[in-house]
């Protein structure tokens, strides 16, 4: 962004420009620390730093927990669309209260596709009741660390983005960014769970 600035001013990059690579950015990543974030971790994965952590194979009958932060955008539309392909599934979040709604946005995407998030209600990590073999599903490298920090080490964790076409390692919260995003970042959950329940 400061180059863009800079460029600006030195006459080479008209002011449009500018707004071109925030539409970008603000688009594609939802801000600039998703763009950020979104870079480290997939330099990370392309380096094999979350092998572990990627594509890991559910089996029959074993029941799919989606986690991200607020459970009210990403892990809903994760669980709703995993029990209609056929998959035990629930969902928390890692940092928020019990028994609020689904985000509006996010009910309205789901209904968009066939889905209903009329019914959801958030229920943190710490209320939740996990099974020993659970295969838990978080959008973010980090709420690995956070997960098993909160709830422990024995269980298979597994990153969501690792199952789209296009493998990547973090899918960002969109709850703050633009319309544009919040349908990105919602394709791209969903995506994921086709992949995984493939």
């Amino acid at each position: 962004m400061a180059l863009c600035v800079k460029l600006r001013i030195t006459g080479f990059v008209p002011e449009q420009g500018e707004d071109t690579l925030n539409r970008l950015v603000y688009g594609r990543f939802g801000s600039r620390k998703g763009l950020v974030r979104f870079c480290y971790h997939w330099v990370v994965f392309k380096f094999g730093g979350y092998r572990d952590f990627t594509r890991l194979s559910a089996v029959d009958g074993q029941r799919l927990v989606f986690i991200c932060s607020g459970n009210i955008c990403r892990s809903p539309l994760a669980e709703v669309y995993a029990r209609s392909l056929g998959r035990e599934a629930a969902s928390c979040g890692l940092n928020c209260g019990d028994g609020f709604p689904a985000d509006a946005r996010a009910m309205e995407f789901a209904a968009s596709h066939g889905l209903s998030l009329e019914n959801h209600k958030t229920v943190n990590v710490k209320d939740f009741v996990f099974r020993s073999d659970d295969l838990i599903v978080v959008m973010e490298p980090t709420q690995i660390i956070e997960f098993r920090e909160k709830v422990g080490r024995n269980y298979a964790v597994a990153l969501a983005g690792t199952y789209c076409n296009n493998p990547v390692p973090y899918i960002h919260d969109p709850f703050n960014c633009n319309d544009e995003f919040f349908i990105h970042c919602e394709k791209n959950v969903m995506e994921s769970v086709r992949g995984m329940c493939a």
